[in-house]
């Protein structure tokens, strides 16, 4: 008899290989299952895809994000767990007001919580549920989940009367929206039994939209689908016992619209009341979705128990998928291992890379990264010219044949001539908590915690340690924002009626107004100092490689402005420096990327060192400092290497 829990069947069902794989190296894993790692590792990789997720979603991040958790696993990241075990906590504080009768939840121990088991064809299957909720009505399944309600429910915004296309999936249904999924009831989101008959396109839209939840590896179909599998166990494991009450299945997410008012109890812990009519936790109900799944669930056991029963060769060969999930924080354990068995695939300049970062660059008939693979094109010198359309991609692949840079000089003299001196080269660090920890925050809000500014006073005049401040916060639970705030009032400098001298610089600037915005409207008594450094500011992503509305009246005003085969398709800093400035590098760092910066920051007091070299308090804070300092002094010292190209300097 085979144990299958949620975790197994998500992962035996991946493909072929993912079962011979696993017990290879765990020849004694399969007549055991540890609930209580399997839970562990799967809230480890949630947390790492929801914060990565939180980044990518929001508007104001860059194209391409290089900066994502090296392993979901890592022990750094466990500094997290309490963090979620607050989010189960707080989803059952909120599902008591919402829901009625006998619960059964165990935030700490998985052992502890409701478990259902179903015997079929000689094998158990098994899951946990997080909040097992009873009445003698009724039965609700609560699976909790640290993403947000953005995932899922979107409000349509009107611009110039055009609706947003960001909106069409999962829209506010307080106005009658016809093509709504789900309708808001108190807490609670129902599914919207309506939304197909209205007429022939409201119906056309409910289905494609109702299509999305059903796609086990989109971003809002991979968590129905885990309810899916455990309404498959829970109702052939009720049906069996004779429990003939009505199952309700429910995912328990962070609600992206709460905002924090700063209440906390005697003790000083924080207490997330209902907020102007916002609870921190919402509820979104998936009866009609995990039904409509059940035909999938079947299929997918067929394939298990044909994969867990059928003899496989490790070494066989497989083709690479969505199921993969190459580069994601769900990546399967055992993707190099099938690497391996086609051939390697570079890390810079592979034909799969530059597709994440341009979504165009092919107008044929194969879709996306791993059809490339599985057809044999891994780097970009495999990919045939005449497939290569557009002017962009003809002048990336000559970069690349030819190893030379191409230099749009009158675009980039342009950009410097906005310029105003002193340049203010600034950067954030910032900790997105699930839970937010001070107030008018909301989850995930992108609370900074850190920021280096390089004072560049004349074109290439600026040392890298006189010319310095970083701000860094002291303790991690303390809220320092106001201090932060005023710190960088204090050494940007202003006009005598307030207005700023110089030039704001920073990589995808956006992200650093968003920030400072935020504080403005903490910190009034900074607001508007704080609004004129958003006002006056460049980008450097607009440097090297486009801003159309910038350049619009120029030639070649839809082409990047400056391209070396370094880049890779990309323009983080990450990717700009090795091009621009070979010798500046952040290899070796304690600290050399923007995760690595929370992690260090979140394990402040930890007495475990962290990434092996950070032992003490006073060695993390001194990374961090190091760390954002680089940040700055490449933009410092890319500026100088761009002058020097067109002649500026």
């Amino acid at each position: 008899m085979m144990y299958i829990s949620k975790s197994r069947f998500i992962n035996w069902t991946r493909c072929p290989m993912y079962f011979p794989m696993e017990l290879k190296h765990n020849p004694t894993g399969k007549d055991d299952i540890d609930a209580e790692r399997e839970r562990r590792e799967e809230i480890l990789r949630e947390l790492a895809e929801s914060m990565t997720e939180s980044a990518m979603e929001s508007p104001e991040s860059p194209e391409e994000n290089d900066e994502k958790f090296d392993s979901a696993a890592s022990p750094e990241l466990e500094a997290l767990l309490p963090y979620y075990n607050q989010v189960e906590d707080e989803a059952l504080k909120v599902a008591k007001k919402y829901f009625h009768g006998t619960f059964i939840a165990n935030s700490q121990n998985v052992n502890d919580q409701k478990l259902f088991e179903y015997e079929l064809n000689g094998n158990t299957y098994r899951c946990y549920v997080d909040i097992y909720n009873e009445n003698e009505h009724e039965i609700n399944i609560i699976e909790v989940k640290a993403t947000t309600t953005s995932k899922y429910i979107y409000k349509e915004v009107s611009k110039n009367g055009k609706k947003n296309k960001k909106g069409l999936y999962f829209s506010d249904a307080h106005g009658g929206n016809p093509y709504s999924l789900f309708i808001k009831d108190g807490n609670i989101w129902r599914f919207n039994e309506i939304a197909s008959k209205v007429n022939d396109y409201a119906s056309k839209k409910f289905k494609e939209k109702k299509e999305s939840l059903l796609k086990r590896y989109s971003k809002e179909g991979k968590y129905p689908h885990d309810l899916a599998f455990q309404r498959f166990v829970i109702e052939h494991a009720l049906r069996q016992s004779g429990d003939k009450r009505p199952v309700n299945y429910y995912l328990a997410v962070l609600n992206s619209e709460y905002v924090y008012d700063g209440a906390v109890d005697e003790n000083g812990q924080r207490v997330y009341n209902n907020v102007d009519g916002q609870e921190i936790i919402t509820f979104l109900e998936l009866n009609e979705t995990t039904k409509a799944y059940q035909e999938t669930i079947l299929k997918e056991i067929a394939i298990l128990e044909s994969y867990i029963s059928t003899p496989h060769d490790v070494n066989d060969k497989v083709d690479v998928g969505k199921h993969c999930a190459w580069g994601e924080n769900t990546q399967c354990l055992f993707w190099s291992h099938c690497f391996q068995t086609l051939r390697d695939v570079p890390d810079t300049n592979s034909a799969n890379k530059y597709l994440d970062s341009n979504k165009s660059f092919l107008n044929w008939g194969i879709e996306g990264k791993y059809q490339l693979i599985n057809k044999g094109y891994y780097k970009l010198d495999d990919v045939p010219m005449g497939w290569l359309v557009k002017e962009k991609h003809q002048i990336q692949r000559d970069c690349y044949d030819n190893n030379k840079e191409y230099v749009d000089k009158e675009k980039m003299r342009y950009w410097f001539n906005r310029l105003e001196y002193p340049i203010y080269h600034f950067d954030f660090e910032t900790f997105g908590c699930p839970l937010p920890r001070f107030n008018g925050e909301s989850p995930y809000t992108k609370s900074p915690f850190e920021f280096s500014l390089h004072i560049e006073r004349e074109p290439g005049v600026c040392d890298k340690e006189k010319d310095n401040f970083i701000f860094l916060n002291k303790e991690f639970f303390d809220d320092e924002r106001e201090a932060l705030a005023k710190g960088i009032i204090d050494h940007f400098e202003f006009n005598e009626d307030g207005t700023l001298k110089g030039t704001m610089l920073a990589q995808n600037t956006s992200f650093e107004i968003g920030r400072l915005k935020e504080l403005a409207k903490l910190f009034p008594d900074y607001s508007t100092k704080l609004l004129d450094i958003c006002e006056k500011s460049a980008d450097l992503l607009h440097l090297l490689n486009n801003n159309k509305e910038m350049y619009k009246h120029m030639k070649n005003a839809d082409i990047f402005n400056y391209y070396h085969k370094d880049l890779s398709g990309g323009y983080s800093i990450k990717r700009t420096l090795p091009a621009l400035v070979p010798s500046l590098t952040y290899k070796g760092m304690d600290v050399g990327n923007g995760v690595q910066a929370y992690i260090a920051y979140i394990n402040y007091d930890s007495a475990q060192p962290t990434f092996n070299t950070l032992r003490t308090k006073a060695e993390r804070r001194e990374a961090l400092k190091r760390y954002c300092q680089q940040d700055t002094w490449a933009m410092v010292e890319i500026l100088r290497a761009v002058r020097r190209k067109i002649e500026m300097e």
